[in-house]
């Protein structure tokens, strides 16, 4: 159990999603706390689990992008991920983006990959953003271009995923005997919602293909929600919960996360073209953003 000498720190009663397993939930006074709370909650060599954060501005429920508009049934939702992603697929082959390497050895390794470039370049999707590193959570926790939610607490998740095979819900795509079969599985057809680790993939000209900086950079992950829970959040499921801790990031500690990274983290995460590129990766934005309104918001 976390101990916190300082008297000011707050820490919320268990939120009980399960009988038997509660989801901590914190509530830092200062910066000091919250590095704190994430030490006590990061993985080692001999854990049994993989540490990853997502930052959110606000207290939103945990959900892929796909399920934006309330007004969609789960079946419309399912079918029109299909027709958006088909369309992304089609205009990206003409675009520089980096192909898998496995795509002619394996069955979907190229749609795993068109999936995660399609999140990363903007397109919505079934995935949900995580990472391993806490800076890049901590900076999504307060980026707040718009200065909607100066004034309301933040979050800052952190899941402990299990990587044994008796509780296993992580594909780590970067350990080759064990996890390269899901290559040969149908992305939109899995059974669990898995931590997605990105495999590396580092050309000479790695640079110059839209989105691949930036997602080095992000340290990102996903997790990848399954056609049946399609609309239902990722802290509401019962194998995944057990293993979430929150942590609410008030306005006060914003300010001092702010502080805390400086003025050029936005420019660091964000990054994702060179002069090569950037007319490419804006168009790709342009795309995406417009295959987004003609399917999820059509009237």
């Amino acid at each position: 159990m976390l101990t916190i000498n300082n008297k000011k720190f707050i820490k919320i009663q268990f939120l009980y999603l399960t009988k038997n397993n509660p989801m901590e939930t914190y509530t830092p006074e200062t910066l000091d706390q919250l590095y704190e709370i994430i030490n006590a909650n990061r993985s080692h060599g001999w854990s049994s689990f993989l540490t990853f954060f997502r930052g959110q501005i606000f207290d939103w429920p945990i959900k892929p992008n796909v399920t934006r508009n309330p007004s969609l049934s789960d079946e419309q939702i399912l079918e029109i991920e299909k027709e958006a992603f088909s369309e992304f697929t089609s205009y990206s082959e003409g675009l520089r983006i980096l192909e898998h390497f496995e795509k002619d050895s394996t069955k979907h390794a190229q749609d795993w990959h068109n999936l995660f470039q399609a999140q990363h370049l903007g397109l919505y999707t079934r995935l949900t953003d995580w990472t391993q590193d806490d800076r890049s959570s901590m900076f999504f926790a307060v980026d707040d271009q718009k200065e909607e939610f100066l004034e309301a607490n933040g979050v800052i998740w952190i899941y402990k995923c299990p990587y044994y095979p008796e509780d296993d819900l992580l594909i780590n795509f970067n350990e080759t005997d064990e996890t390269y079969h899901f290559f040969d599985q149908n992305p939109f057809e899995l059974k669990k919602a898995y931590v997605i680790k990105h495999y590396a993939q580092f050309s000479d000209d790695v640079e110059d293909y839209a989105g691949e900086i930036r997602r080095f950079r992000q340290d990102g992950s996903f997790i990848i929600s399954t056609s049946k829970d399609i609309s239902k959040s990722i802290e509401e499921l019962e194998y995944v919960s057990p293993h979430l801790v929150k942590i609410f990031i008030k306005p006060s500690l914003k300010r001092e996360i702010i502080k805390h990274l400086g003025e050029d983290i936005r420019d660091y995460i964000y990054y994702s073209s060179n002069e090569n590129n950037s007319e490419q990766t804006e168009k790709i934005g342009t795309l995406t953003a417009n295959t987004n309104q003609k399917y999820f918001w059509k009237k």
